[in-house]
C-alpha cells in the first residue's frame, strides 16, 4: 500500500504540527519494514565475488535494485576478484556475518526481499565436510578367474562389498579374504568376481568464496547434510535483522556421486533384499530382466534418500523462520517429487529457448500446483546469448517461454556485486547474461522490469485453471539398463524426456491450450475423489491421464483401480502394462475398469475439454482463474502479424485487453457473436481477463495499424551522445536516420551508452501512436517536454494522442546500445579487464573470452519513425 494512501485513510486527532510531521515521517520510515518484499517484481542472483563487499557499495547497488523496479536479491558468494583479495571476508566469519546482517537490514528498508545460497558457489559443500560426510562414488570391480588360486589386487578406497558369482544362485562373500587391499582366494570352480570399492570425496565446491572451499556433502545422507548445516546455525543467529526469506538449492550437480556409505543398508530396509547379491546390475553390462530390476530399485532407493536429504535441509530452514527453493533437475530421481519438498520449486532454461521444453518446465510448476504452493521460480536468461550480446527481444521471448511453461517468479542471472571503484565494466560473472549497469541493459531495465511486474502479479494471483493430471512414469527411466546413474538434467533432455509418450502427450495438451499438471506415484497416494472430481493441492481435476509406460508399482495400479471404482475418470492411453518394476518379479493386472489405449483427442471431448481454437494460428497461452473469472496470458509465438477473431473454449461475457509491456494502454474488447477481435504483431503479448457479467459499454480498446497511411518523421535529426564511453562521440546533425556506428568516426564505432536524437514536425490533434521502427536497443521517448516512459523491446511504439500539439512538436529520443561495441575495442586494444579467480571470464563455449574479432553492432535510432492511426475495430 502506498504510504499517502494509508495516511489519508487514517482518522488522526488533532495534535500539534510538529506531532503531525513526526507521525507522517514515522510511516514513511516504518512501512517498509513491515511490508512483504514483492514477489511480482523480478529478482535477481546477486553473486559476492570474494564476499569482497562492504557497506557503502551494498548500500548503493540495493539502492539501485530498488529504483529499478527488481523486488529482491538472492546471495551467492563465490570466487573472487584478481587484485582485490585484501577485501575479501571469509565465508560465515564475522565480518562476513555483518555484512549480510547490513543487506538484511538495507533490504527491509527498501522494501527488497533477500535469499541466500546455502553456501558457497555450487552444490552445497565446504571447508568442514570432512570424507565421511563427503560425496561418494563406487569404482566397480570385475574380474573373470579360473579354479584355484586368486590374487586380486583392489582399487583403493573403502571395499564395500566383493562377491564371487558362479552358475548357481548363491553366491560367496570374499571379504574375508581381503588383507591391505589385496584378495587371496582358492576359487572352487571358475567364476566372475564382482566388487564395489567407495571413494570419498569425490567433488570439490565449484566456483567456491573464499572460506568455502572443500568437500561437496554426500546428496544421499541425510545425517551429512545435517551436520553441514550445523555450521550455519550460529552464524545465522547472530543476525539483528530478518532471517533470509528463502534458502537456496542450486540444481543437482553432484557430480559423480552414486554412493553412500549408508546404502548397503538402507537399500535393504527399503527394497528388502541384499543389494550385494546382485552387483552385475549396477555395472550396466546386462540386459537380463533380473539387473534391470535391481538397476531400478538401486535407483529408487538413491531417489528417495535425496529426497529426505531434501526434507532435512526444508526442516532446518523451517526452523530459522525461512523457505526454501530448490532446482531438483539434474539429479536421478523423481523430479516432481524432489521439486514438491521445496516451498518454491525452481526449474531454469540454459543457452536456448525451445517449445520442446515446455514439459520440462512443467515438472516444477506441476509440483507447486499440487502441493498447493503459489510460487514456481526459474533461473532466467543463463547463457541466452553470448557476453554483452543479448538483445532485449530474446529476454522478452525468454521471460515469456517461461510463464507459459507454469513459472510465475523470475530470477535474472543475474548481476554481480561490483564496487564503485572497479574500472568499467567492473567485476562479472563468467556464465550470465549481465543485467546489472555495466552489461548494457541497465539504463531503461526499469521498463522490462515493470512488464514482468504487470504479468507475474496476474500469474500469482487467483489458481491456476489445470483440470487434467498425467501421470510421469519415472519407473520407465529407471528399468533401462545404463552404466552410469541416468541424471535427469536440463541439458540432456533428449536422452530421457524428449520422444516419449509423456513428452509427446503434454506437448499435444500445450500445444491445444490445455493446462496440465503431471503427477507421481508419491503424490497420487494423497489424490482424493469426490464431487466429480479429483483433488489434490486444493485443486480440482476432471481426469487423470498415464501415458503409454511400460511399468506401473503395483501399489500405484491398486490406488488407481481404488479411485476408477469411486467414479474417476482414469484412462491409460497405450496398453496395459504387464509387470511391476524392482524385485521380486510382480505380474500386474489391471481392472478392466481402467480403459486402455485411450484416444487422447475422444477422451477429452467426452469431458467436453476442448483445445482452444486461438492456438491454431501460433498463439500460445496459460490462464488463471480468479474471483472476477479468468485471466490469461497469451503470446503470438509466430513470426507474422495475426489480425482475426477468435472463439473461445471458455464461456465469457466481457473481455478486457491490457498490453503488460505499456500498462497504460488497455480497454474492453471487440466482441462479434461471442468471438473476441486480437490483433498481435510477431512476439507480442496481451492479458486478457474474462468475465461472465455483460458490458453495456461501447469497446475501449485502440489497435494501432502501422498499415494504414501514417506519416514518416524524416528530420533532419540531431544526435548527441550524453552518456557512456570509453569517450562521448561529438555531436552530430543527420538528415537520413542510421547506425551511429555507419559514419567514419571510429569513436561512435567503439562506444556504448546513449544518445539523444531531437527533431520536431507538424502535426494535427488525433488518435496517434509513435512507431520508432528499428531501435538498437533500448529507448526513451519525451514528446513536448512530457516524458512517455521507455520501451525495452519492440514493437517500440507510444501513444502520443495526449502529448500532440497541434502543429509544431518537438521529439525527443533517447537510445541505448549494448555494450558489445566498447568490450570489443577494450580487447582490441589488450586492455587487461578479465581479472577475476578461477574460472576467470570465458566464452559460451567455455574457452577464453575474446571479443576482438566481433563486428560492430549496429546502435542508435535506425527507424523508420513513423505516426500512425489508433481504432477501436
Amino acid at each position: 500500500m502506498n504510504e499517502s494512501i494509508l495516511l489519508s485513510s487514517l482518522t488522526i486527532p488533532d495534535f500539534s504540527v510538529p506531532f503531525m510531521k513526526f507521525l507522517a515521517l514515522f510511516f514513511t520510515l516504518a512501512l517498509p519494514l513491515f511490508a512483504e518484499p514483492d514477489t511480482a517484481k523480478p529478482w535477481t542472483r546477486w553473486w559476492w565475488l570474494g564476499s569482497g563487499v562492504d557497506a557503502k557499495n551494498l548500500t548503493r547497488q540495493l539502492e539501485d535494485f530498488a529504483t529499478a523496479g527488481i523486488g529482491g536479491v538472492e546471495i551467492c558468494p563465490i570466487y573472487g576478484a584478481q587484485g582485490y583479495e585484501d577485501r575479501d571476508l571469509p565465508f560465515l566469519s564475522d565480518p562476513w556475518v555483518a555484512m549480510l546482517d547490513h543487506t538484511s537490514k538495507e533490504c527491509a528498508r527498501l522494501g527488497l526481499g533477500f535469499d541466500l545460497t546455502t553456501g558457497t558457489g555450487w552444490p552445497f559443500g565446504g571447508p568442514w565436510v570432512d570424507a565421511q560426510n563427503a560425496s561418494s562414488s563406487f569404482i566397480p570391480i570385475r574380474q573373470d578367474v579360473a579354479r584355484g588360486e586368486v590374487i586380486l589386487t583392489l582399487p583403493e578406497g573403502q571395499l564395500a562389498c566383493l562377491r564371487a558369482y558362479a552358475d548357481h544362485p548363491d553366491t560367496i562373500d570374499l571379504r574375508p579374504f581381503v588383507k591391505d587391499g589385496e584378495l587371496h582366494w582358492q576359487a572352487p570352480t571358475a567364476c566372475q568376481i564382482y566388487g564395489i570399492v567407495t571413494k570419498a570425496p569425490m567433488q570439490k565446491v565449484k566456483r567456491a568464496a573464499p572460506g568455502g572451499a572443500g568437500n561437496v556433502v554426500d546428496p544421499f545422507s541425510p545425517a551429512a547434510l545435517q551436520n553441514y548445516l550445523s555450521h550455519f546455525d550460529s552464524p545465522l543467529a547472530r543476525l539483528q535483522g530478518s532471517q533470509p526469506r528463502a534458502h537456496f538449492h542450486d540444481s543437482f550437480e553432484y557430480y559423480g556421486a552414486n554412493w553412500t556409505p549408508e546404502l548397503l543398508h538402507r537399500f535393504r530396509q527399503l527394497q528388502g533384499y541384499d543389494l550385494s547379491e546382485h552387483l552385475p546390475a549396477l555395472f550396466g553390462e546386462s540386459l537380463d530382466e533380473v539387473d534391470a530390476r535391481v538397476a531400478h530399485d538401486y535407483r529408487e532407493t538413491l531417489d528417495l534418500l535425496h529426497r529426505s536429504y531434501l526434507e532435512t535441509w526444508n526442516h532446518w530452514a523451517k526452523q530459522k523462520g525461512s523457505l526454501t527453493r530448490n532446482q531438483a533437475h539434474g539429479s536421478p530421481g523423481n523430479l516432481l517429487d524432489h521439486y514438491a519438498v521445496a516451498d518454491i520449486p525452481e526449474t531454469e532454461i540454459f543457452r536456448h529457448v525451445d517449445s520442446q521444453q515446455i514439459p520440462m518446465l512443467g515438472f516444477a510448476a506441476s509440483a507447486a500446483h499440487l502441493t498447493g504452493k503459489n510460487l514456481v521460480s526459474a533461473e532466467s536468461f543463463t547463457w541466452l546469448g553470448e557476453h554483452f550480446q543479448v538483445h532485449p527481444s530474446a529476454l522478452k521471448e525468454a521471460a515469456d517461454f517461461l510463464w507459459l511453461g507454469g513459472v510465475n517468479h523470475l530470477f535474472f542471472h543475474g548481476i554481480p556485486y561490483s564496487p564503485d571503484d572497479a574500472p568499467w565494466p567492473g567485476w562479472l560473472f563468467y556464465a550470465s547474461t549481465h543485467m546489472g549497469e555495466n552489461g548494457g541493459l541497465w539504463r531503461d531495465l526499469p521498463a522490462f522490469n515493470r512488464y514482468i511486474h504487470n504479468v507475474q502479479t496476474e500469474l500469482q494471483s487467483g489458481q491456476p485453471a489445470t483440470s487434467i493430471l498425467l501421470y510421469w512414469p519415472v519407473h520407465d527411466i529407471w528399468s533401462k539398463p545404463a552404466k552410469s546413474l541416468p541424471l535427469l538434467t536440463v541439458h540432456n533432455q533428449n536422452e530421457w524426456l524428449t520422444g516419449t509418450s509423456f513428452h509427446r502427450t503434454a506437448m499435444t495438451l500445450w500445444e491445444s491450450g490445455i493446462p496440465c499438471d503431471f503427477i507421481s506415484d508419491h503424490l497420487l497416494e494423497q489424490l482424493t475423489y469426490s464431487d466429480d472430481a479429483l483433488h489434490l493441492g486444493g485443486h480440482a481435476f476432471r481426469t487423470l491421464i498415464l501415458p503409454d509406460l511400460q511399468e506401473l508399482p503395483s501399489a500405484t495400479a491398486r490406488r488407481l483401480e481404488k479411485l476408477a471404482k469411486q467414479g474417476a475418470s482414469v484412462v491409460l492411453l497405450g496398453k496395459a502394462p504387464t509387470t511391476s518394476p524392482g524385485l521380486p518379479f510382480q505380474p500386474l493386472t489391471l481392472d478392466p475398469i481402467l480403459p486402455t489405449s485411450v484416444d487422447l483427442t475422444s477422451h477429452l471431448d467426452q469431458l467436453d475439454i476442448h483445445p482452444e481454437p486461438m492456438t491454431r494460428s501460433g498463439i500460445r497461452w496459460i490462464r488463471r482463474i480468479t474471483d472476477q473469472g479468468q485471466s490469461c496470458f497469451l503470446v503470438n509465438t509466430t513470426d507474422h502479424l495475426i489480425d482475426q477473431e477468435f472463439e473461445l473454449s471458455q464461456p465469457f461475457q466481457t473481455a478486457l485487453l491490457i498490453d503488460p509491456s505499456r500498462p497504460h494502454r488497455s480497454g474492453t474488447a471487440t466482441l462479434r457473436d461471442g468471438k473476441i477481435h486480437l490483433r498481435l504483431e510477431p512476439g507480442e503479448s496481451r492479458i486478457l481477463r474474462l468475465s461472465s457479467q455483460p458490458s453495456n459499454q461501447p469497446p475501449t480498446w485502440t489497435n494501432e495499424h502501422p498499415e494504414s497511411p501514417e506519416l514518416e518523421l524524416r528530420g533532419p535529426w540531431k544526435i548527441q551522445f550524453i552518456e557512456g564511453g570509453p569517450e562521448l562521440p561529438a555531436a552530430q546533425s543527420l538528415n537520413q536516420l542510421t547506425s551511429w556506428t555507419d559514419g567514419d568516426d571510429e569513436l561512435c564505432r567503439r562506444f556504448s551508452g546513449t544518445a539523444r536524437y531531437t527533431t520536431t514536425f507538424l502535426a494535427k490533434p488525433g488518435q496517434l501512436a509513435l512507431d520508432l521502427g528499428i531501435v538498437a536497443e533500448t529507448c526513451r521517448v519525451i514528446l513536448n517536454g512530457t516524458d512517455l516512459g521507455s520501451s525495452f523491446f519492440p514493437p517500440h511504439r507510444f501513444e502520443i494522442t495526449q502529448a500532440l500539439h497541434d502543429g509544431e512538436n518537438e521529439l525527443v529520443v533517447e537510445v541505448t546500445n549494448l555494450a558489445a561495441n566498447r568490450i570489443a575495442d577494450l580487447d582490441r586494444r589488450g586492455v587487461a579487464w578479465k581479472a577475476f579467480h578461477e574460472i576467470n571470464f570465458v566464452n559460451i563455449d567455455y574457452q577464453p573470452f575474446d571479443a576482438s574479432h566481433w563486428p560492430t553492432l549496429p546502435s542508435g535510432l535506425i527507424g523508420p519513425v513513423r505516426l500512425i492511426p489508433l481504432s477501436t475495430r
